[in-house]
């Protein structure tokens, strides 16, 4: 009998095979020109397996922010896409590097379409009887048989050689109890539930074999999910137990239910997995594989393209970067480039060394009869190889002959349908400007439209402080530091196979924390002007240390023997401010003071409630280590961004991050330190709105 645990591990989620097709799409949405989450989101939900993963990382990173209603689309809004990329990349190299045999491929395709025949059905039911929250009804749908899924792909040879069907039924589960002590509904029922939603969603999987009156005396979501169950086991034809079961649980009449069955075939009998034989499934699989291969390898050419447009300061700079990416890349044997003023709405010329002095003299006015203006209105490529060269305008005669080329490609420059300019390349033929359809230069091509659009901000803008100017500056740093924190996290997935059981096995989930923290750091900076008046809520902050404490134990605490010490007050209200900066300001200090102590050290955590010879009331929150102290020269300076008590490659930056989220919530922090006492930081916080 198999060794299996009753729950879905983190690296057992990172393992579940996602449906190749999906992942190629995943790949392609991320890395697009035009990154729109609702057409990923329109992805996601064509698999199980990476619905899972997403909501799985969102509930760590953000789990505030899920919504339990609308659990898909809440999870994607708080993660960043280089969050989404990395887990994107992660489904598509365990696709690639696993040998599959044509049993377990059809085996796949099988699982997949009854998770698409259960979500659309869940789905079209919950609209139809005006279920207040269709998404949170699909979403249940989908992962119906995410369980099943799990345990074949732990182990895809002795899942099909001792489980009879791929389809949810209580004999499946008495074999999957034989071969793996779990099943299936169990498994899906502690992931859902570890996710910690206001939502029956776990219910609706957990009691998915319940007898029919049962489920008829159940919530509505249980029921939708449960005729879903049945509409798979006929899915393309309406028998009397669907009719039956409909009537049962909603009072629906057979005609209500023949429409809300024709309603979700239509959707999903394009998706049967029955044509064909496994060996074409096979081959089918084979070819996805090597085309996320390719995807791969082209998304770490797009991360190298980056890097080299992030040095780039300046338009013309951006613009020669540019040029030289296109003719070392492409076959175009020139590029010129135009920036669009919304003011005057026209494209004018940029010019930079080794481009003729003609380019910057070109203004072309917004709607007028040539290629880059159908470029920009049809919103992707265009080429002058569909007309006859005396059809061209006057001004896509003057491309060919300033990109000294037989023709010209224009390429329309937005960033989320704001319209930056364009770019017109010269190529020879037909088949040179097919080339640009292909995805690798689309990811160049998306490349050079974000740093197009940083380099475009107005002069006005740019004298501004990052806050004042709308947070451009940071969101601009945010997006830049997500690349290379991409790529980290595309290496701590390579490493983590090589230290699984040495002494370094801890290291990875160290490595994986910082870079979570990095991001909410940036995405709380990045939210400063976007909600400056957003409400802070109601924090246990008692609670809160607590929560900050067992997430540094493992990592921090633990290794060096560092003993917690905790005093609370236990009548301590709460306070109203912002957990995200609390949480960052005390993992900063926690951490601070877990490096200055030597093993076995002490670190002491005291909440007291002060009332204030002024009559303001105070949360105080004192972190005390028995460290050596801090030297007494830099104590004048400690939150100067150029203090260091470490010494060595830190920069100093903690502090004077911890004196500005201090400040930004009209906190205060103070410092008392000595070889003798240690040291000991002391947060004090409003009390106001009792």
């Amino acid at each position: 009998m198999a060794t299996v645990h009753s729950s879905i591990s983190r690296r057992e989620m990172g393992s579940l095979f996602t449906a190749p097709h999906v992942a190629i799409q995943l790949l392609w949405a991320c890395h697009g020109a035009v990154f729109s989450p609702k057409d990923l989101q329109k992805i996601i939900l064509q698999d199980s397996a990476f619905c899972a993963v997403i909501l799985s990382a969102a509930v760590k990173a953000c789990p505030g922010q899920i919504d339990p209603l609308a659990p898909l689309s809440s999870a994607l809004a708080g993660l960043t896409l280089p969050v989404i990329k990395s887990l994107a990349i992660q489904s598509a190299k365990r696709l690639v590097e696993f040998s599959f045999t044509p049993p377990q491929v059809q085996f796949m395709r099988e699982l997949w379409f009854y998770s698409q025949v259960s979500s659309i059905a869940s789905r079209c039911l919950a609209e139809a009887i005006s279920y207040p929250d269709p998404e949170e009804a699909q979403v249940a749908g989908l992962l119906q048989n995410i369980g099943m899924l799990a345990l074949f792909s732990k182990n895809p040879e002795l899942y099909l050689r001792d489980i009879s069907s791929s389809l949810s039924s209580k004999k499946v589960r008495g074999e999957e109890q034989v071969s793996f002590a779990t099943d299936h509904l169990h498994l899906a029922d502690a992931l859902v539930s570890g996710w910690q939603l206001e939502s029956f969603m776990a219910d609706s999987i957990r009691f998915l074999h319940l007898d029919l009156e049962q489920c008829r005396e159940s919530g509505l979501l249980l029921r939708i999910v449960r005729l879903a169950l049945e509409i798979c086991r006929s899915p393309f034809a309406l028998n009397d137990e669907i009719v039956s079961v409909a009537e049962k649980f909603f009072n629906l009449s057979k005609k209500e239910i023949e429409t809300i069955f024709n309603l979700a075939q239509n959707e999903y009998r394009p998706l049967s997995p029955f044509a064909g034989d496994q060996d074409e499934c096979l081959q089918e699989v084979v070819r996805v594989q090597k085309r996320l291969t390719s995807a791969v390898f082209s998304i770490a050419d797009q991360e190298g393209i980056c890097s080299q447009l992030v040095d780039s300061v300046g338009l013309e700079t951006v613009v020669e970067t540019a040029r030289q990416l296109y003719l070392y890349h492409s076959a175009a044997q020139e590029a010129l480039f135009f920036i669009f003023d919304p003011q005057t709405r026209q494209f004018s010329g940029v010019s930079v060394a080794g481009q003729s002095r003609l380019v910057r003299e070109m203004t072309i006015s917004l709607h007028a009869g040539d290629l880059l203006n159908a470029a920009v209105s049809a919103g992707q490529l265009q080429h002058s190889f569909d007309q006859e060269s005396f059809d061209l305008s006057v001004t896509d005669r003057q491309f060919v002959r300033l990109c000294k080329g037989q023709g010209v490609v224009c390429l329309p420059l937005q960033v989320e349908e704001k319209l930056l300019g364009g770019i017109v390349l010269g190529v020879e033929n037909l088949s040179e400007a097919q080339t640009f359809a292909a995805p690798k230069l689309q990811l160049l091509h998306s490349a050079v439209a974000r740093s197009f659009a940083a380099a475009t901000v107005p002069p006005s803008m740019s004298k501004l402080n990052p806050v004042d100017c709308g947070g451009d500056l940071i969101a601009k740093l945010a997006h830049e530091v997500s690349n290379p924190l991409t790529i980290i996290n595309n290496y701590t997935s390579l490493i983590g196979p090589l230290l699984e059981g040495t002494e370094n096995a801890e290291i990875l989930p160290e490595i994986e924390n910082e870079i979570r923290r990095i991001g909410e750091i940036l995405r709380y900076y990045s939210d400063l002007k976007a909600a400056p008046q957003q409400p802070a809520a109601a924090l246990d902050l008692n609670a809160l240390i607590h929560s900050v404490v067992e997430s540094l134990n493992l990592t921090f605490f633990r290794p060096k023997n560092i003993r917690i010490s905790t005093d609370f007050d236990p009548s301590l209200p709460f306070v109203k401010t912002r957990a995200l900066v609390i949480k960052q300001i005390l993992i900063n200090l926690l951490k601070n003071a877990a490096e200055a102590l030597t093993t076995e050290g002490t670190i002491s955590l005291t909440t007291r409630d002060y009332l204030m010879p002024n009559g303001e009331r105070i949360a105080e929150i004192s972190i005390h280590d028995n460290g050596p102290g801090i030297d007494k020269t830099i104590q004048g300076r400690l939150f100067s961004p150029v203090s260091s008590t470490k010494g060595g490659e830190h920069a100093g930056l903690g502090l004077s991050i911890v004196k500005e989220m201090v400040d930004d919530i009209n906190a205060e922090i103070s410092c008392h330190s000595s070889s003798e006492f240690g040291t000991r930081f002391k947060l004090t916080i409003p009390i106001v709105g009792e």
